[in-house]
């Protein structure tokens, strides 16, 4: 009974020894990765510091100029890196270039010049001007929207949606051209051409298994006096082997 009280004892003992190592490895743990975690570098404004100088005092910039600055730095200092967040700056030996490039086409924004410069020692200083950037909207021009599937008649006479044409038009220019946008070059393939024709309360409908009006429509074309609606249907190959179909109407008058 003795022997086994003495154990019983001796496996306590032994536990309580293994959760002080335990709480000992997770508190070193703990404070191995709070040295291990990147510590953010901490940029000083210049004003506060007589290390470096800026020349002019400015605190507003404006998009499209470029700004020249004077810099004196301190004996025994030089100017290891130099970086501006919104824009470019270019430094030389006594003065630094700034070009601005705003990140919105128009209002202000905050940026900010930032230098390391260095001792003999090799000892950092992280120094950092701050600015405010004004942009007019001028330097981002807004650009239309690109138009799709453009049609025109060989070889560049463009038929627009809903526009009046003469009917000579069509009949010295009975090729159809079809582009995916009007910047693209080259035109896609159209494996048939449609025409609708309205007159009054009559409809007349052709198709041309090729890019090209046929003799049929051109003939009905010619016949055409006054003004009449027109319905143009282009069948381009698609993916899969399926036809998407590429409508326009318009107006063909004599």
């Amino acid at each position: 009974m003795v022997r086994l009280s003495g154990s019983i004892s001796n496996i306590v003992n032994f536990r309580n020894i293994l959760n002080r190592i335990y709480f000992i490895l997770i508190g070193q743990l703990t404070i191995l990765q709070a040295f291990s975690q990147p510590q953010k570098e901490i940029f000083i404004p210049i004003q506060q510091r007589s290390e470096l100088k800026l020349e002019p005092d400015l605190d507003t910039l404006e998009e499209g100029t470029e700004y020249i600055f004077r810099y004196e730095i301190a004996e025994g200092f030089k100017i290891s890196q130099s970086f501006f967040d919104k824009g470019l700056a270019t430094l030389y030996d006594s003065f630094i270039v700034i070009q601005p490039k705003p990140t919105f086409p128009k209002g202000t924004e905050k940026s900010s010049l930032r230098f390391i410069i260095i001792n003999q020692q090799k000892t950092r200083i992280l120094l950092m001007k701050e600015y405010i950037l004004k942009s007019t909207g001028k330097f981002y021009p807004v650009l239309p929207k690109s138009k799709t599937n453009i049609i025109k008649l060989y070889p560049d006479f463009r038929l627009e949606r809903n526009n009046v044409y003469n009917k000579r038009d069509l009949l010295e220019r009975p090729r159809v051209l079809l582009f995916d946008n009007e910047y693209s070059d080259t035109a896609r393939r159209i494996k048939a051409v449609r025409l609708t024709i309205i007159k009054g309360n009559m409809e007349k409908h052709f198709r041309s298994p090729n890019d090209s009006l046929s003799l049929e429509m051109l003939r009905e074309i010619r016949r055409i006096k006054g003004k009449h609606t027109a319905f143009l249907c282009l069948e381009v190959p698609h993916l899969r082997n399926k036809i998407r179909n590429v409508w326009m109407r318009f107006f063909i008058t004599d």
